[in-house]
């Protein structure tokens, strides 16, 4: 009996061509819909899961100011001088050992970065003026003035050059901005002692090459120090300090007071930690602050950072949930007109069921055939959209993110700068995170702009898991598209049915 009913659903498939045609289009063009809506689900996924891992947010250790100005405002009201009080105040610090002991949390930091500024003398070198014949305030893009932590003294000195020193040169702010570039030589690191980068400009004045050695002197206790150019860069900012040379941490302190110095626990500012997963941030703080309770009683605070996730994210997730809902809709509308052609071809078969019947068919019997035939014609529809589909999905995923990603930087521009936009959780001394663009506004306004349009990638190809899905979901909807013209064939009763027919 199961041998004549696959027969029977072949011959039928024969003599019906026009209607298996239909069928085969219906279900190719639903399977292309699902496969692509399924493929997009699952690059959206891993590209969720890989943005966790590069873009996992940055955790900030800054100065409470909140505290700071409650503070303030009580020894106002106990009588103090408001000049002198400002004229005193300080800012709280963080010390490098302290910011080298939370950065040994492997379970959650990937990388971190903190920095140190000072001034030194130039000795017998030639500074660059600037054009009103002083020599060159701060550093590139504001850098030295914005480093110059406990060492701030160092301003009412004699001191012509900028001392900026980072733990890693990939994230000195120009760096990131793109406005500084190494013209000749290399970076250095955390191992580069005595080693700095210096100006194109400077380089030149002084007849410097990579490689070799100058002086400078600690503005405070006179010692020359000696260093190497490791490298000279160069610097796009209409009013980059030329005077500015980089080094590490460690031989940026050599700058330092001895009172600043400490015995090696010296102050360091701007310290940032990031993370391998954005959703450990939280986590990650509440160790800190369980195990340096510290920081609090000296008015510092932590912060998370999450916007560079957040601005890849929601389009991704945006992308996510159209396919989903497409995804809905096309099953949904395919289990509707699959029944309404399975229910239009089963009258037209009422004579030839009713014969069927009549010579001893079971009523399932019937259904099986019509069953099987659905599965012929459904798995050939399936088959070809496994061959198309996948590059449905890649246009479809394609131009959804791009639509969703010109969406959000068009409201990144919109909200900028106003009242209410999270910009670096609304703190003026929120440091430069990797892959930022550097501090203020333009700059942060770009680099939301470039999360928004660069960095948000899907890599949409079909997995066998995926094909496996899609034949499932097919043969479901004909399983529900089945329901209602099987029973209506079991309300069938081959004697009405010939009788009528006669």
């Amino acid at each position: 009996m199961f041998r004549n009913m696959l027969k029977r659903s072949f011959l039928s498939i024969k003599r019906k061509l026009s209607r298996t045609i239909i069928l085969t289009l219906i279900f190719f063009m639903m399977a292309n819909l699902v496969l692509a809506a399924i493929t997009i689900k699952t690059a959206v996924g891993a590209q969720m899961d890989y943005a966790k891992s590069t873009l996992g947010g940055t955790v900030t250790i800054q100065a409470d100011m909140d505290a700071i100005r409650e503070a303030q405002k009580e020894e106002i009201e106990n009588g103090s001088d408001r000049k002198e009080m400002f004229k005193n105040m300080m800012r709280p610090a963080i010390t490098v050992e302290t910011a080298n002991k939370i950065a040994e949390y492997s379970d959650y930091v990937k990388d971190y970065s903190y920095e140190l500024s000072t001034s030194a003398n130039s000795a017998d070198l030639e500074i660059v003026e600037s054009e009103s014949g002083s020599e060159m305030p701060g550093g590139p893009n504001g850098l030295g003035d914005r480093m110059r932590g406990s060492s701030s003294s160092s301003s009412k000195l004699d001191s012509d050059i900028t001392i900026s020193g980072i733990n890693a040169y990939a994230y000195i702010a120009g760096v990131q901005n793109e406005t500084i570039t190494i013209k000749d030589g290399t970076y250095f690191d955390e191992d580069s002692n005595d080693k700095a980068m210096i100006s194109y400009e400077f380089a030149e004045l002084n007849s410097l090459k990579v490689g070799d050695k100058f002086k400078i002197k600690n503005v405070y206790t006179g010692k020359a120090v000696e260093l190497e150019v490791i490298g000279i860069y160069d610097s796009s900012e209409e009013r980059a300090n030329a005077n500015a040379i980089y080094m590490n941490i460690e031989t940026a302190a050599k700058f330092l007071s001895d009172s600043d110095y400490n015995d090696g626990e010296y102050d360091v500012s701007n310290v940032n930690y990031y993370m391998i997963n954005s959703d450990k941030a939280e986590e990650f703080v509440e160790k800190i602050n369980t195990d340096f309770a510290e920081l609090a009683e000296n008015n510092m605070k932590i912060a998370v950072d999450t916007s560079e996730y957040d601005a890849m994210s929601s389009s991704i997730e945006s992308v996510g949930s159209f396919a989903t809902t497409i995804l809905i809709i096309v099953i949904v509308a395919a289990i509707i007109i699959i029944t309404l052609i399975v229910t239009i071809n089963v009258k037209d078969r009422r004579y030839e069921m009713g014969v069927l019947l009549s010579l001893g068919a079971h009523k399932s019997n019937i259904i099986g055939q019509i069953a099987a035939e659905l599965l012929i014609v459904g798995t050939f529809g399936f088959v070809l959209a496994s061959v198309s589909g996948t590059f449905l999905a890649k246009a479809m995923g394609q131009s959804i993110l791009e639509s969703q990603t010109a969406s959000s930087a068009q409201q990144s521009e919109r909200n900028f700068g106003r009242p209410g936009t999270q910009t670096r959780g609304g703190s003026s001394d929120m440091p430069t995170p990797p892959e930022g663009a550097g501090m203020g506004g333009s700059n942060m306004k770009q680099r939301m702009l470039a999360n928004s349009n660069k960095d948000v990638k899907l890599d949409i190809n079909a997995t066998p898991i995926d094909f496996v899905l899609l034949f499932a979901t097919g043969y479901l909807v004909i399983v529900l598209a089945l329901i209602l013209p099987s029973i209506n064939v079991l309300r069938y009763q081959p004697k009405e049915i010939l009788a009528g027919k006669e």
